[in-house]
């Protein structure tokens, strides 16, 4: 699973009825439909399984209640490529200076943590986020330039 740059958010407001209204980085989502909290969880397989990658939810009850983690698409469910629109298309991001064939990775960082005494560090990632991929994220040491492989730990 790609893990963008920066995650879409979900946001689910539901009101005192239970009716869900859904927006996707802010923008209305599902408007032809009336949606209940029943809805919410099919909903955001569909919203996965189309981006196919991981995005940020937020639910907000009527009371203030609210509640935020990472979803990731299932396993099994095949992406749906959309191709963007000419005028809203990003820049590429670029670089030079690499060697020929090199494999050049492009890093985010999701938190920072101090060293211990030993030079030993442990990040807490969401259990959605880690357990759906923890291949290729590496941990940079900021002073020591230190590049190391991320251990899950029992």
């Amino acid at each position: 699973m790609k893990v963008p740059v920066v995650l879409t958010t979900v946001r689910f407001n539901i009101d005192t009825e239970g009716r869900l209204e859904v927006r996707i980085n802010g923008q209305p989502h599902a408007e032809d439909r009336t949606l209940s909290r029943h809805d919410l969880r099919s909903v955001l397989r569909e919203i996965t399984t189309r981006l196919g990658t991981a995005v940020r939810v937020e639910v907000h009850e009527a009371d203030g209640t609210t509640y935020s983690d990472i979803e990731t698409p299932a396993e099994n469910a095949a992406p749906i490529v959309m191709e963007p629109e000419p005028e809203t298309a990003t820049p590429a991001l670029a670089g030079a200076g690499f060697q020929p064939g090199e494999q050049v990775a492009l890093a985010y960082v999701l938190a920072r943590q101090e060293a211990d005494a030993n030079g030993n560090a442990a990040i807490n990632l969401p259990t959605a986020m880690l357990t759906a991929t923890h291949h290729g994220l590496v941990l940079f040491g900021l002073t020591s330039l230190t590049i190391a492989p991320v251990e899950v730990q029992a």
